[in-house]
Formats: structure tokens, C-alpha cells, sequence
């Protein structure tokens, strides 16, 4: 054990003064907000999804109604939308950093936003709704992941 601690500071455990260990708290803290910088794209990631999912459900609920015309346009949102989530999913394995609060943490806003999503088309799509009704479905549908953007935001400041 001696050996190891000595290899990785310079120093075995007897020979530790005030100042090797400070500065070692002052490494790990500069190490600790490193990682929190880093992981801030998180941030956006949440959010940028969140206004996803809202312009979708505009765009699905405010598209045509007839029986070809909304075939034809389910077709070419959902086109846009698997080209955006790839776009998402690409940026996202990209980055160099996933902090401790990203990942499971946030199923709750995950989840949240889909059921949100899946119930305001469920209830919508095929109804005759005004322009109004879809636009308060939009606007509430990324409100989860949007508030966990908010809440990950203010844990990593």
C-alpha cells in the first residue's frame, strides 16, 4: 500500500504534511468544477429535447386532416424527428463528460414528457381542436424535462 501511495503522490502515508494534503483538496476541487463545466451541455441536451417534443406535438396536431394529407405529413414529421433525435444522439456520446447527475436521475422528466406527449396526442390527433388547444398541448408538453434542465442547471452551478 505504501508503494502505491507513494507512486501516485510522491509521498508514502507517514510523510504527509498540511500542505501536500491541501494541496490535494485544492486538485480535487479544481477536478470537481472541471467535471461540473463539463457536464452543463446536459443542460441543453434536456432542454433542447423538451422543445422538441413541443414542436412536435404543434406540428403533428396543427398538420392536415384529411386521411391522405395526414399520412403523408405524419411521414415527413417523424422524417425530421428521427433526423433530430440521431443529431442529439450523436452531439451527445460526443461529450467528453456525463456528471454524476445525468443518466437515471432524470427519468422522472424523461418520462414526464413522454406520457405528456403521448397523452396530448392520444387526446388530440383525429379531433377536430382549435389552433389554441394545441398550442397550450405544446407548450406543456416539455415542461418536465424542461424543469429538470432548470434543476441541473442550478446543481451544477
Amino acid at each position: 500500500m505504501s508503494d502505491d501511495m507513494t507512486a501516485a503522490t510522491g509521498t508514502t502515508i507517514g510523510d504527509t504534511s498540511r500542505g501536500t494534503a491541501a494541496d490535494a483538496l485544492r486538485r480535487a476541487d479544481d477536478l470537481g468544477m472541471r467535471t461540473r463545466q463539463a457536464s452543463r451541455w446536459y443542460v441543453r441536451y434536456m432542454a433542447v429535447f423538451g422543445v422538441g417534443f413541443g414542436l412536435m406535438t404543434l406540428l403533428l396536431g396543427l398538420g392536415p386532416q384529411d386521411a391522405t394529407g395526414v399520412v403523408w405529413w405524419t411521414v415527413a414529421v417523424l422524417v425530421v424527428w428521427g433526423l433530430f433525435v440521431a443529431a442529439m444522439v450523436l452531439w451527445a456520446v460526443r461529450r467528453p463528460v456525463q456528471g454524476i447527475l445525468c443518466g437515471r436521475n432524470y427519468v422522472p422528466g424523461w418520462v414526464g414528457t413522454g406520457a405528456l406527449y403521448a397523452a396530448a396526442l392520444f387526446g388530440g390527433l383525429g379531433r377536430d381542436l382549435p389552433v389554441w388547444a394545441w398550442v397550450l398541448m405544446a407548450l406543456v408538453v416539455p415542461v418536465p424535462l424542461v424543469a429538470y434542465a432548470v434543476r441541473v442547471h442550478r446543481s451544477l452551478a
